[in-house]
């Protein structure tokens, strides 16, 4: 066997992928029933929705074709943008400034005009952690109106001890330039920021997963196939032992597991120090409630995002609004998103009582009443988002130089790699590495 790849998600596939194109044997170990591993999408009732918000962005036009041939004609071109709730308001997100001049008083305004200006003519200056680099890149109005709160709700830590490196693209798009355009030039509406164009499948994202997994084979996929453990010599991968106690022997290895799980797996162990900094890695889950509605339609919106401490919510997304497949004609259904970690008391909570907190909260702050509600059920969702600390990089140097040792071992994927990274990304990264095989 040339290959063996730890999970079955979309990095485990899209490696797998790869794999049967440069003709190798290989096999996808998958420690649970299916295929997809956060990219499911599951059926309720009439109605389907994903686990997650997810959505395929047209960033590489040889992973588009991909996926375009994967999916033929069951791939749609959707356009619906997203909004953040604020102060019973819906303001367009990513964040614009021509939107925001609508939204805001003169003051807050004029205040924001002049924080961008001043940092325009400020030094350079290395931003330490995600707070600075927010207030350097808005602004301290704007950030703390909309960004500040929403990121930390989010990852469950202050600003100040997040790593700068989680904006992604959230900070692009609103500069002095674009505020001074706003300003001078009539009808000036600059769209091209909006994050509302992308591709998504009739059936669900997760259609995209089962169809790698039809392409891939199920000759070279094994479903409830766990490793337990991950035997080293002399700066190899020798074999993986599953929880049969079958054992495989390794000629080259993909990990998609989450890296602290796949440190505690080695034997002979790993050294102490690299232990106890894999022990302290932290990943942020979700537990979803998913609420079918009386409704033709919730909003326009791909998502709505709730910056809010005072809702438990950080975002509602409506299926529907990406495929019409998502549920019948004269009904709709939201998935609400809560983050939270393993040890939190909502993500522990019974299903009546996540439900009954988020229904509360969906009546307070949404147009939906009591009625429109039809059924609901919960989903948690762990290993979400790896939680980048101002600290991180440092921590996961020292981790990766210790598991470079090991020449036939490859890293693939969010968790495995502790990065914020999208399918594009995963696909691109599993290219280079087959290639390298």
């Amino acid at each position: 066997m040339d290959l063996h790849i730890i999970g079955g998600g979309p990095a485990g596939l899209a490696a797998g992928y790869f794999a049967k194109q440069k003709n190798l044997t290989f096999q996808i170990l998958e420690g649970s029933s299916d295929l997809g591993g956060n990219c499911k999408t599951i059926s309720f009732g009439e109605f389907m929705y994903d686990t997650g918000a997810h959505r395929f962005h047209d960033k590489n036009k040889d992973v588009t074709a991909i996926i375009k041939t994967l999916m033929g004609d069951e791939l749609l071109k959707v356009n619906s943008p997203s909004k953040i709730f604020w102060e019973k308001r819906l303001v367009n997100f990513p964040l614009e400034f021509s939107n925001i001049l609508k939204t805001l008083d003169k003051t807050t305004i004029i205040n924001i005009v002049l924080e961008n200006i001043i940092n325009i003519f400020s030094f350079n200056k290395n931003n330490k952690n995600f707070k600075e680099l927010s207030y350097k890149k808005y602004g301290k109005t704007l950030a703390e109106l909309f960004l500040i709160n929403y990121t930390e709700k989010l990852w469950g830590l202050d600003a100040e001890n997040l790593n700068n490196k989680i904006a992604g693209d959230r900070l692009k798009g609103l500069d002095l330039y674009s505020i001074l355009k706003t300003l001078f030039i009539k009808n000036n509406i600059d769209q091209k920021h909006l994050d509302g164009s992308f591709y998504y499948p009739k059936n669900g994202f997760g259609s995209i997963f089962n169809s790698l997994g039809d392409y891939v084979g199920k000759e070279s996929i094994s479903l409830n196939s766990n490793v337990v453990e991950i035997h080293h010599k002399n700066n190899l991968i020798k074999n993986l032992i599953l929880d049969n106690n079958e054992d495989s022997q390794i000629k080259n290895l993909i990990s998609t597991l989450p890296l602290n799980l796949l440190i505690k797996y080695l034997r002979p162990a790993a050294p102490k120090d690299i232990l106890n900094i894999s022990n302290n890695l932290k990943y942020r889950g979700l537990r979803l409630a998913i609420i079918s509605l009386d409704l033709k339609s919730f909003s326009n919106n791909a998502s709505i995002y709730y910056p809010q401490s005072n809702i438990p919510f950080t975002r509602i997304y409506e299926p529907k609004n990406r495929s019409i497949k998502m549920a019948p004609n004269d009904k709709t259904c939201i998935v609400v998103e809560v983050p939270c970690q393993p040890q939190d008391l909502i993500y522990n909570s019974s299903d009546d009582e996540f439900l009954d907190k988020i229904k509360y909260n969906l009546l307070k702050y949404t147009h939906i009443v009591e009625s429109d509600i039809i059924n609901s059920t919960s989903q948690k969702v762990p290993f979400a988002y790896p939680i980048l600390d101002y600290e991180i990089e440092d921590k996961l140097n020292k981790l990766f130089n210790y598991l470079s040792v090991f020449t036939n071992l490859n890293l693939l994927g969010r968790s495995a790699e502790f990065k914020y990274l999208h399918t594009h990304n995963l696909f691109i990264h599993a290219n280079q590495l087959i290639k390298n095989i």
